[in-house]
């Protein structure tokens, strides 16, 4: 009777390995209903808004005609849509000016020790959290005709009527755009806070024994430091900035006389106001076009910054 040697004894036992074929298989079983899902979810709206770009077609009476490139000719031929494209490119650049100078002056203040630190870094996420509506219902009554900014600069003698920040065309954008970098600073704040606290503090030691002050070291070593965290929170607000609809629709609706409008309110507009389905469609083809460019742009620049930071 033949007894098993000590090697074959001690020799490990393989599991059973699933074949290159079978796990593909697998793979392909597991992936399916997720990539079904997002197939249904994401690319089959994506492609009935670009197909519907090439139609003529009235929600009223249901009639489709082919027109080709009719649609994005006339848009672009169009007045309203490169006014509307510019008060998006307006509300991008301020907003996202606005929130980053102020959430990087608060990131700056919350890194100091301080008392009341920790309770002031869980307020400063508190705009970000709170639903929009309810940030807009806030800032329209601040900023209405008899609301609060109005009666403080009465009360300081600053102007003697009150002025519908929101309903006049001199400053309906730029209280839009103050609104809208109140709601977005905390998470720049907070990305640029986490950024501040991943410098060493032994570069700033070192600059501090060669007499460099307080100044010249944000200038010199924070800034630059912080360069690939700005440009990500840059580049982020502005994609989020140029597709904004839903704070702009609920405190102006893209008024007055057009005075906020930006393509996704145009596009809303068209589509349900006007019921021209295939400018909407063009319209929104094109924001989805400007947002895709921004997209390569983040991406392009965040990956050279990586780079360069990595070898530096």
């Amino acid at each position: 009777m033949a007894y098993p040697s000590e090697n074959s004894a001690r020799r490990p036992q393989r599991s059973p390995r699933l074949r290159f074929r079978d796990e593909r298989i697998f793979y392909y079983a597991a992936l399916g209903p997720t990539s079904i899902v997002i197939a249904l979810v994401v690319a089959l709206p994506i492609i009935y808004t670009v197909v519907l770009g090439f139609f003529v077609q009235n929600t009223l009476t249901r009639n489709w005609r082919f027109t080709g490139l009719a649609n994005y000719a006339d848009i672009l031929t169009d007045s309203d849509f490169w006014f509307a494209f510019w008060n998006g490119v307006v509300f991008t650049v301020g907003s996202t000016v606005v929130a980053t100078v102020f959430g990087l002056a608060i990131a700056i203040l919350l890194d100091c020790n301080f008392r009341g630190r920790g309770p002031l870094r869980a307020l400063v996420i508190f705009p970000y959290i709170v639903p929009s509506i309810v940030v807009a219902f806030i800032w329209k009554f601040i900023f209405s005709g008899r609301g609060i900014l109005n009666d403080f600069l009465s009360f300081v003698g600053a102007q003697t009527i009150s002025v519908p920040w929101l309903g006049d065309q001199r400053f309906a954008m730029m209280a839009v755009i103050l609104i809208s970098a109140w709601t977005w600073f905390p998470f720049a704040a907070i990305t640029l806070l986490a950024a501040i606290q991943n410098v060493p503090d032994n570069i700033y030691e070192a600059a501090a024994l060669d007499g460099a002050g307080p100044v010249r070291r944000f200038a010199f070593l924070t800034l630059p430091l912080l360069a690939p965290a700005l440009m990500v929170v840059v580049l982020i607000r502005a994609i989020w900035a140029f597709r904004n609809y839903d704070m702009i629709w609920l405190l102006t609706e893209g008024g007055p006389i057009g005075a906020t409008e930006v393509l996704p309110i145009m596009a809303y507009k068209e589509a349900f106001g006007l019921f021209r389905m295939g400018h909407a469609s063009a319209v929104a083809v094109s924001l989805m076009v400007f947002v895709t460019l921004l997209a390569a742009v983040h991406f392009r620049v965040g990956a050279r910054l990586r780079k360069a930071y990595d070898t530096t």
